[in-house]
């Protein structure tokens, strides 16, 4: 481990530690709205791919309703990579559809405050994570990479990046949220970090074009 890499674990493991003991209250007010609304668990897990193809379980509060649907949106990736044009846009409207038929009340909240990552404060305490990196993909979505897209697994993934801001929705164009996120591979350090996490507070707060 480097020096940088030593120092952006430290204020991964002192600032996810800080946040979960103060987001305690707002964690139970959060699940209980969960539970209150629709059947089923309070949390979401799932296989995701980390740092060098590392497999870990992610935690997320549950948005939608309880049904395996992980066949459904492997097409969806599928398209998003393979299709070109008319045929992509198709798939983003699907994907779109897919979402608002799923999506629960509470959960359709969760996801425009991007409260339903919250839970992943506890992957980044646990080292899977980090505050800053680009966003975990499913083990079936890795699967589906171009070689090239392999190197955004260079860095841990984190709660908040640089794609992230960029590109709140599922891009047009899958490769365009590659890109920002093999920008934040190339360039990363401290600095960039933490402006990165500045610029989250208000873009989560203003809840822009969130699904």
């Amino acid at each position: 481990m480097t020096l940088r890499q030593g120092i952006k674990r430290f204020i991964d493991f002192l600032f996810s530690s800080l946040l979960i003991v103060m987001g305690l209250p707002l964690f139970i007010g959060i699940a209980a709205a969960i539970r209150w609304t629709s059947m089923g668990p309070v949390f979401f897990r799932q296989e995701r791919v980390g740092y060098r193809g590392r497999i870990f379980s992610i935690f997320k509060f549950r948005t939608m309703v309880m049904e395996n649907a992980n066949d459904q949106h492997r097409k969806i990736i599928q398209g998003l990579i393979n299709e070109e044009g008319a045929e992509k846009e198709d798939v983003l409207a699907g994907y779109l559809e897919y979402l608002d038929k799923r999506i629960t009340t509470v959960g359709r909240f969760l996801r425009a405050s991007s409260m339903d990552e919250l839970p992943q404060l506890i992957n980044v305490f646990l080292g899977h994570m980090s505050l800053v990196g680009p966003r975990p993909h499913p083990v079936y979505e890795v699967e589906e990479y171009k070689a090239w897209y392999k190197r955004r697994l260079c860095v841990k993934p984190g709660l908040t990046g640089w794609s992230k801001l960029n590109l709140r929705l599922t891009p047009k164009n899958y490769e365009e949220a590659i890109l920002y996120d093999l920008w934040y591979v190339d360039h990363w350090n401290i600095g960039l970090d933490l402006r990165i996490l500045l610029m989250t507070i208000p873009f989560v707060l203003s809840m822009k074009d969130a699904h």
